[in-house]
């Protein structure tokens, strides 16, 4: 029996699905945990640049209240 009767009558596939499958479900796993770990990046870039904001508008403040005064 060759590859071709093999793949056509017996897994009614070709038999190039089912890598290809394979290869789309790694490729969509890896994009979900992508996009997570990306969020979670995000977030804690955010957090810090918040917080380096508040910072230096309190050192500006007393930069600004110390030549003022």
């Amino acid at each position: 029996m060759n590859l071709y009767n093999f793949t056509h009558n017996s897994l009614g596939m070709h038999f190039w699905e089912l890598p290809a499958l394979l290869a789309g479900v790694i490729t969509l796993v890896e994009l979900v945990v992508h996009s997570h770990k990306q969020k979670k990046r995000e977030k804690k870039f955010d957090e810090e640049r918040t917080e380096r904001l508040e910072t230096m508008q309190k050192e500006a403040v007393g930069d600004a209240a110390t030549v003022n005064g």
